[in-house]
């Protein structure tokens, strides 16, 4: 895939700390890119905070910014509230996140701790039908890029797959896998269909560890976790009403639709997220700034 030029990137911290033991990357700029991105430390993760020039356009930003990283292979997950206890627990997790190149901000509560914590402004991306999802298939088809689709229950990924091809017909959905199994040989399998673009939906943990060990194995292209979002495309590519999405009401939407799996995340994992927001924004007191 062609790169474009570079992005421009502020650091906070170093934004590689993972297999490469690439150090701090130095501050660089360009004018006439459409986007800003930092990369902080917020809570104990690293989160990359993006920010479009146009508001509102954060998911066209987000797919300059990975095609404008000059890397063979470009690995992103994303960050909500749920995902920090979840990182408090397991060291391994930790380290997956700083061994992908963006964790970008999904959802209100993140945006809102990157701000206070950090004093930047900080734009919600996620990989669904309200974000990046449309901007990357609509790119992936009109340039004939091969994708490949993993995650969920057996059949999850094959409804997804008809799903997206109803709306980007042209796309070229090479292949589509469940989430069980061996990852190592699923990796294989996935790496054999030579994919430039693999979007993974296992959930938080699995997820980023299938793309890494995709990459082990000497795959190269672009790759995204998706958390639940094949499962969401079993009800079309439209699953949250409008009036949600634009009134960011999107925990709340899926909290009654799916009460028995996500009551956990939303009560008391972001309870705990919270916490650790405000204790941290105590401790370092900071003044926001765009």
């Amino acid at each position: 895939m062609a790169n474009t030029s570079r992005a421009t990137i502020d650091c906070l911290a170093p934004p590689e700390c993972g297999r490469s033991g690439a150090g701090l990357r130095p501050p660089s700029t360009n004018a006439g890119r459409g986007w800003h991105v930092v990369r902080t430390e917020t809570v104990g993760i690293p989160v990359h905070a993006l920010r479009a020039a146009v508001p509102g356009q954060a998911a066209a930003a987000a797919l300059e910014l990975v095609r404008g990283t000059p890397k063979d292979v470009v690995l992103v997950t994303f960050a909500n509230p749920g995902v920090v206890p979840l990182a408090r627990r397991s060291a391994a997790f930790r380290q997956a996140l700083r061994e992908f190149d963006y964790v970008l901000p999904d959802g209100v509560g993140m945006c809102l701790a990157v701000r206070w914590l950090h004093g930047r402004l900080a734009e919600r991306v996620s990989f669904d039908t309200t974000s990046l999802a449309p901007v990357v298939f609509g790119w992936a088809s009109s340039h004939s890029l091969r994708v490949v689709l993993v995650g969920g229950a057996p059949g999850v990924a094959d409804t997804a797959r008809a799903r997206i091809r109803e709306s980007f017909p042209a796309l070229q959905v090479v292949g589509s896998f469940d989430g069980f199994g061996a990852m190592e040989a699923k990796a294989r399998a996935v790496r054999e269909l030579e994919p430039d673009i693999v979007v993974c939906g296992m959930g938080s943990v699995r997820q980023e560890s299938f793309l890494l060990e995709l990459k082990d194995q000497g795959w190269r292209g672009w790759g995204f976790t998706c958390g639940g979002y094949l499962d969401q495309l079993s009800q079309g590519m439209a699953y949250y009403p409008r009036w949600v999405d634009a009134a960011n009401l999107r925990w709340a939407y899926r909290l009654m639709r799916e009460p028995g799996r996500l009551w956990r995340r939303y009560l008391i994992d972001y309870s705990h997220f919270g916490l650790l927001v405000c204790a941290a924004r105590i401790g370092r007191p900071g003044r926001a700034r765009a």
